[in-house]
């Protein structure tokens, strides 16, 4: 231990007969890599002096730790403890093997009275490290800081974007019961007919709509459509669209008081009048949407229609045997301007039915990726043929929902039915 002491520049002012009584005196400890000599927080009765090797100070705060210092042959530490009885303020290990000369209070006592300078040694070399750990404490509250500001920062910015969200959602809401306005209150039920209808969104507002008209002479207008695209622009389009067909359907009776028009006439001009518009004054959109206009004379169960592009109606006779589909004749609405729109005809017997749908229906997907499609649409229509028109709805709505087997839709469902009940 005397050879290594007087290598160590703490003792350079020390006569050897002093350093060779020290050494004499002072027990020696060995640590390998790894062990710990004390602990932040333990009593302290001695102190050390690192003889070789190398250790490391480590303060603990909570889950934090903050290394203080690296200790080299010469470094006495532990003093503090010793000096005014507090526990220990950090964790020290070895960081290669290692070797300390160990000082209870009395021998430290007596090295600081026999040696001035070495006393004044190590009131600079603590003062040093002082001044090093208060720096990293100041340099460490300083990234705190200016991590605690970016947290708040980004807290904020949450904050704003939830508080954006949360109105987004509500506006979103508001849309959707607006939207679910335009859907007809009641539908009309001329005496042996049953006419029902439902409308499903997939997402806050829906591209999807029906309508059933009061006309002049008792006749009803049945629609059913569906925009291109999804979410807002869609339902706005919707509104449009709707608003359009219903106010021409109804302008002969309302505003122009002319003579009742015919079928076919109050199809071709509401159509057209509804196309012009779109295609004029909003075909930058390209947004367009498909539709199926049909007017009912309820007496006769004579049906005048077109078909604007979109899925064929399904016309079914007794037992749900397909009858006729009533296919497109017209481009979907808005997509080119003056166009004509051819008018079908069609009659509903006694125990027929007409069911109208939007490819939400036949383009519902399992998580097999696989569609519903209009074979199993019919095989339900044909399973459910004896039912209400209401319940045949709900039975193929439900039939539509195992098929999904709860994977999520991207399309709106909805689905028109025209019963006319046998005689």
């Amino acid at each position: 231990m005397l050879e290594r002491m007087r290598t160590l520049g703490l003792f350079g002012r020390t006569n050897d007969a002093r350093l060779a009584e020290l050494a004499a005196q002072l027990p020696e400890q060995r640590l390998a890599a790894g062990d710990v000599l004390f602990v932040q927080g333990a009593p302290g009765y001695t102190c050390y002096m690192v003889l070789s090797g190398e250790l490391e100070a480590v303060a603990h705060q909570g889950d934090f730790a903050q290394r203080l210092e690296v200790c080299l042959p010469g470094r006495i530490i532990g003093e503090m403890a010793l000096i005014d009885g507090s526990p220990r303020s950090a964790t020290v290990r070895a960081l290669a093997d290692s070797s300390v000369a160990v000082f209870d209070e009395r021998a430290f006592t007596e090295l600081m009275l026999s040696s001035p300078e070495l006393t004044l040694d190590l009131l600079r070399g603590s003062t040093a490290r002082l001044r090093r750990t208060s720096q990293l404490m100041i340099d460490d509250l300083a990234a705190k800081h200016a991590e605690l500001a970016r947290a708040y920062a980004d807290l904020e910015a949450a904050q704003a974007e939830r508080v954006r969200l949360v109105r987004l959602e509500e506006e979103l809401a508001v849309a959707r019961r607006i939207q679910s306005l335009f859907l007809p209150r009641t539908i009309a039920q001329p005496p042996g007919w049953q006419i029902a209808a439902v409308n499903r969104g997939a997402h806050e507002v829906g591209g999807d709509f029906f309508d059933c008209i009061p006309l002049d002479g008792g006749r009803l207008g049945l629609v059913i459509a569906d925009a291109c695209g999804k979410g807002v622009p869609a339902a706005l389009f919707v509104a449009l669209t709707r608003s359009l067909v219903r106010a021409s359907s109804q302008a002969p009776r309302m505003f122009r008081h002319e003579h009742e028009a015919g079928a076919d006439a109050l199809l071709a001009d509401t159509l057209r009048f509804a196309n012009e518009y779109i295609a004029t004054e909003h075909g930058a959109s390209s947004m367009f949407i498909t539709l199926f206009y049909a007017v009912l004379t309820p007496a006769s169960g004579e049906l005048s229609f077109v078909n604007a592009g979109h899925n064929s109606p399904m016309l079914l006779g007794p037992g749900g045997v397909l009858r006729a589909e009533l296919e497109s004749s017209a481009l979907p609405i808005g997509i080119v301007p003056g166009q004509a729109f051819e008018v079908g005809h069609a009659r509903l017997a006694p125990g027929d039915t007409l069911v109208c749908f939007t490819d939400g229906i036949t383009e519902a997907m399992n998580a097999g990726n696989e569609l519903f499609g209009e074979p199993r649409l019919l095989a339900a229509l044909r399973a459910h043929a004896g039912l209400p028109a209401a319940a045949l709805i709900d039975r193929v709505i439900a039939e539509v929902e195992v098929h999904a087997g709860g994977a999520p839709q991207s399309d709106d469902l909805t689905l028109l039915v025209v019963r006319r009940e046998a005689a």
